[in-house]
């Protein structure tokens, strides 16, 4: 709503400079019927204003769109950023088989950066992961099977992600048989 309040003024003034130029170029038109070369001029002159406006007018437009593009560009590289910050942590948890003090206070964070920015489906995702992890460190320590579980967890979050930042770009894919891939290949890696 404010873009446009923003807009009608700008609207209105160049309304009424098109309608009183028009005037006053019809007015200089007709006085110069006894000379053609005047009303030569006055034609240029009225189709360069017309094309310095449209040119304005264009090049706005063109503006608020690449300031749109670059928005949309940040937005996905912070997500990308945290997405990869929080799949690492979660491997390194995993990798040191417990949950301690300074690990669990940078996933706190993460899961705020998250919070922000991640899809809903990521978010309710990362909360399986979350599930996972807090089952396999009530006994301080994370043992094989509950190593498994959290990767696997972690595998369908992926696929999450990915749909998160990928379909943001546009692209059509075989999503079940993405998702299948992904949580196949996990499989494959379990010990």
């Amino acid at each position: 709503m404010l873009s446009r309040l923003g807009k009608t003024p700008a609207m209105l003034l160049v309304i009424a400079t098109c309608l009183v130029g028009y005037g006053t170029f019809r007015y200089f038109y007709h006085v110069g019927d006894s000379f053609p070369f005047s009303q030569e001029l006055i034609l240029v002159f009225i189709g360069t204003i017309a094309t310095i406006l449209i040119t304005a007018i264009l090049l706005n437009q063109q503006t608020e769109l690449e300031l749109k593009k670059e928005g949309q560009v940040l937005l996905l590289e912070q997500k990308s950023d945290i997405y990869f910050a929080l799949i690492e942590h979660i491997g390194e948890i995993v990798e040191q088989n417990k949950l301690d003090e300074p690990a669990l206070n940078e996933l706190r964070v993460l899961n705020h950066k998250l919070a922000m920015i991640g899809s809903p489906e990521v978010i309710r995702h990362f909360n399986t992961v979350l599930d996972a992890l807090e089952k396999a460190t009530q006994d301080e320590t994370i043992v094989q099977p509950e190593e498994t579980e959290i990767m696997r967890k972690l595998a369908e979050l992926t696929f999450f992600i990915r749909k998160d930042l990928l379909g943001a770009t546009g692209t059509n894919e075989d999503t079940d048989r993405i998702y299948q891939d992904i949580v196949a290949n996990n499989r494959d890696l379990e010990r």
